[in-house]
């Protein structure tokens, strides 16, 4: 976010410098008051070159304004992560150790914490607009209501699998993660025990009290796992940038006219 953060800014300074120049040059132009700088060039010529100027003019400063709005977005998103990277210390200070953007093939888990009552993956999600309330788990998918809209979290229980059998192989054994997600702003509602613990940002370490015998992880392989997932932030940081980009991507959609 970070890096999104920096390259949109760099943009915006462009077109607003772009955007600058143009109209000095105008009021140079206007003010100096020459004459014979344009060719003798019919009426219908010089509607053209208005028309053009104008689109080219409206579409600047569409984007500008999508780009402002898309950083904005930005901004609050890493506001979010923020509180919930706040929140998780005290995961940390009763044993666990935190891990941020892990990346998994080409997903990013935002949070892995790893401790003796097993392996938390703690995902951020952004409700989708300001008049979604509550959210629930249904059918493999947020339902944010009154809105009506469904976020997919086929993507995340994807990388959840992967990342299942990465530390499966580090532990020597099955090793059963235990997902979290965390919708801020939202009201939880009521969900069913096979569905990920949905928590708000208040409230995102309450997952610290949920145990699973089955997840309980002896010392051994805690330790293997936290040397694994030490590494990833070295060796992978080049994939895990582009991973980066569609994670966010997925939490917050880029409009159309500042893409690629």
């Amino acid at each position: 976010m970070h890096q999104a953060l920096k390259i949109t800014g760099r943009r915006w300074g462009q077109y607003r410098t772009a955007a600058l120049l143009f109209v000095i040059t105008l009021a140079i132009l206007q003010g100096l008051g020459r004459r014979g700088w344009w060719a003798d060039l019919s009426t219908a010529w010089f509607a053209a070159i208005a028309v053009v100027l104008a689109a080219l003019i409206i579409f600047g400063l569409a984007k500008m304004l999508q780009l402002y709005r898309y950083r904005v977005r930005l901004a609050r998103l890493l506001d979010q992560h923020l509180a919930v990277a706040q929140q998780l210390i005290e995961a940390q200070l009763r044993g666990n150790r935190v891990y941020h953007s892990v990346p998994v093939g080409d997903a990013i888990i935002d949070n892995v914490v790893v401790g003796s009552n097993g392996v938390y993956t703690v995902q951020l999600i952004p409700r989708p607009d300001r008049d979604s309330e509550s959210v629930s788990v249904k059918e493999g998918a947020l339902s944010f209501r009154p809105t009506h809209v469904r976020r997919d979290l086929r993507a995340y229980r994807e990388a959840l699998v992967a990342l299942t059998k990465l530390l499966s192989q580090c532990a020597g054994e099955k090793v059963k993660l235990q997902p979290v997600v965390v919708v801020p702003g939202c009201k939880i509602e009521t969900a069913t025990v096979d569905t990920p613990l949905l928590v708000r940002v208040e409230t995102c370490t309450s997952f610290i009290g949920w145990k699973d015998p089955e997840a309980f992880l002896m010392s051994d392989d805690i330790e293997a796992i936290n040397r694994w997932l030490s590494t990833q932030g070295v060796d992978l940081r080049p994939r895990s940038l582009r991973a980066m980009t569609a994670s966010l991507d997925a939490q917050i959609e880029r409009p159309a006219l500042i893409r690629g």
